[in-house]
């Protein structure tokens, strides 16, 4: 089995600059929609810490390499993170892959 035929497994972690949590929301969610179609997503949570609902947390998992370097690749990721980008503090969320070990 190579690399590119083992699941793609991230945790994106970004805070939305104060005032705009509610806008930041409501695009994660309707892009959520987007993604979750996506060919090869297996899924694509979207969480907010408990005691701050600035941070927000994305969890994704995609079948294998091609399938996320697909959603890479989208207009509709690109135009999505162009518009998050001001809302969010830090020039991009900051992103760690997981590997499955079980």
């Amino acid at each position: 089995m190579t690399t590119s035929d083992l699941d793609v497994n991230l945790i994106a972690t970004f805070r939305a600059i104060a005032g705009s949590e509610r806008e930041v929301r409501r695009m994660i969610v309707e892009y959520g929609g987007v993604v979750r179609a996506e060919p090869g997503n297996v899924f694509f949570e979207v969480y907010t810490d408990a005691d701050d609902e600035a941070n927000f947390v994305i969890i994704e998992r995609y079948q294998h390499q091609a399938a996320f370097d697909g959603h890479l690749a989208t207009e509709v990721g690109a135009v999505f993170n162009q518009a998050l980008t001001p809302l969010i503090e830090g020039a991009a969320s900051e992103l760690q892959f997981l590997t499955r070990r079980l």
